[in-house]
C-alpha cells in the first residue's frame, strides 16, 4: 500500500437507465473525504438516450459502426458534463490529480463474465489533461468476483456518523443494498429491479418517463397474485453474492400487460418495496437503521411504503442530515483515488472474490508525439473501434 496522500479527483457517472450525467469533484485521501464535494448534474440528450436504450443485445453488439458511434457520442456528452464543472469550479479548484470514469454500461453479465461499456478513457484523458482511471468492474470480474457493487468503500466513509448495523439502500434502476456492521464489516448485492421496469412501464403505457412524485402507483390497487408471482423470480431467491444487468427483468414487464397504467405502477412499486424487504433474509444481522439513496427517493409513494414496510427507522439521505451529493459520481472519484492508493475496492463479502482487491485501468495523459500519431492513425481506412470493456 501506498503512502497516503489526499488527492483531488474527478468522477463521471452515468447510470444505465440513461438519464443524468453527473460529475463530481472530490478531495479524499482513500479513506475519508476531506472537503464537501463539488457537483453538476445533467441530463442526456433525447436523442442519444433513446438510442443507448434501444440498444438490443447481441443483435445490436455486433454492428460495429453503431456501437462506435454512440461510443463517440456518449464521450462528448460525458466530456461536456466534465468541463462545464471544472470550468465551474476553477478558481476553487485549479488541479485535479485524477479522474474516476464509469462510462456507460450497457451490458452486463457475470457468468460470461462481460461487461460492455462505453465512453473512451483515453479521449477524456487526452481532451481533458488529466489522467483517468476506469475498469473497476472488470478488474473484479477477472479476479473471479461479479463485478459489483464497486461503492461499499465510500458508503461505508459516508455513513462513519450514523448508528450501526446500518442498511444503505440504492434505488436507481436497479436497487442495491450495502450493509455494514459495528466493526465496519461490508456486505453489498444487487437486490433486485429498481425503478427501471416502473419507468419502462409508464414510458410504455402513459407516455411519462418515471412516476412523478408517486402519482400514478398512489393511485392504483397492487395485484398481489401478480406480486406474488413476481416475488418467485429466481434471483430474488438466489443467495448473494450477485449482481445484475438492466436488462435481466425485462421479460416481467409482459407479465404486467393486462393491468391498467396506475395498477401496473402501484404492483411494480410494491414489487420494488417487497423485493428489498425479501433481502433482508441475506444480511447477518437485521439493521438498525436504513438510509435511502438514489433517483427514486424522489418518489414520495415509494418511500412512504418502504419506511411502512421495513420495519426500523429509515430515512433518505437528505433527511438523515448526510452530504447529499452526486453519490456514484462522487464514489468514482473515490474508487480512483483508493486504486492509486492501492486500497481494496471489493471483498469476498461484496462481490465473491478470493481475497480483498484494488482495481482499474490506468490511462494516462498522451504526450504530443502520441497524439500525432494517433490522429493520423484515426484517418486511415482501418477507423478504431469503440474502447468496449469485454
Amino acid at each position: 500500500m501506498k503512502v497516503l496522500e489526499p488527492k483531488i479527483a474527478l468522477g463521471i457517472y452515468s447510470d444505465s437507465s440513461a438519464v443524468y450525467i453527473d460529475a463530481c469533484i472530490l478531495k479524499t485521501d482513500g479513506l475519508d473525504i476531506l472537503e464537501e464535494p463539488l457537483t453538476l448534474t445533467r441530463t442526456y440528450s433525447p436523442e442519444l438516450r433513446d438510442d443507448i436504450l434501444k440498444l438490443s443485445y447481441p443483435k445490436d453488439f455486433t454492428d460495429m459502426n453503431l456501437l462506435k458511434s454512440l461510443d463517440e457520442r456518449i464521450t462528448k456528452e460525458h466530456l461536456t458534463v466534465a468541463e462545464e464543472l471544472i470550468n465551474k469550479t476553477i478558481r476553487h479548484v485549479p488541479h485535479i490529480d485524477i479522474i474516476g470514469y464509469s462510462g456507460h454500461s450497457v451490458r452486463h453479465h457475470t457468468a460470461d463474465r462481460l461487461d460492455i461499456k462505453l465512453g473512451n478513457s483515453d479521449t477524456i484523458a487526452k481532451q481533458l489533461k488529466i489522467p483517468v482511471i476506469d475498469r473497476f468492474i472488470q478488474t473484479d470480474l477477472k479476479a473471479g468476483g461479479t463485478g459489483g457493487p464497486v461503492l461499499p468503500t465510500f458508503i461505508e466513509a459516508i455513513t462513519r456518523g450514523q448508528p450501526k448495523p446500518l442498511g444503505v439502500i440504492s434505488l436507481s434502476g436497479i436497487s442495491t443494498v450495502t450493509f455494514i456492521g459495528q466493526l465496519g464489516e461490508l456486505q453489498s448485492f444487487d437486490i433486485g429491479v429498481g425503478c427501471l421496469l416502473l419507468d419502462r412501464w409508464l414510458r410504455r403505457h402513459a407516455g411519462f418517463d418515471m412516476d412523478f412524485d408517486g402519482q400514478w402507483a398512489a393511485k392504483g390497487t397492487v395485484n398481489q397474485r401478480l406480486l406474488d408471482y413476481l416475488l418467485k423470480t429466481p434471483y430474488l431467491l438466489q443467495p448473494p453474492p450477485k449482481t445484475l444487468d438492466r436488462d435481466d427483468f425485462n421479460h416481467l414487464l409482459e407479465q404486467v400487460e393486462g393491468c391498467s397504467p396506475a395498477d401496473g405502477a402501484a404492483t411494480l412499486t410494491a414489487f420494488i418495496v417487497q423485493s428489498i424487504v425479501q433481502a433482508q433474509s441475506f444480511l447477518p444481522e437485521k439493521p438498525v437503521k436504513w438510509i435511502l439513496t438514489g433517483g427514486g427517493t424522489l418518489n414520495p409513494t415509494l418511500i412512504l411504503w418502504l419506511k411502512k414496510a421495513l420495519g426500523a427507522e429509515t430515512e433518505t439521505i437528505t433527511e438523515a442530515d448526510m452530504p447529499h451529493y452526486n453519490l456514484d459520481a462522487a464514489g468514482y472519484a473515490f474508487l480512483a483515488v483508493r486504486s492509486l492508493m492501492e486500497l481494496p475496492i471489493t471483498f469476498p463479502n461484496t462481490t465473491g472474490v478470493s481475497e480483498p482487491i484494488s482495481g482499474g485501468q490506468y490511462h494516462s495523459i498522451p504526450s504530443d508525439e502520441e497524439s500525432e500519431t494517433s490522429e493520423s492513425s484515426d484517418t486511415e481506412n482501418h477507423p478504431a473501434l469503440p474502447d468496449l470493456d469485454f
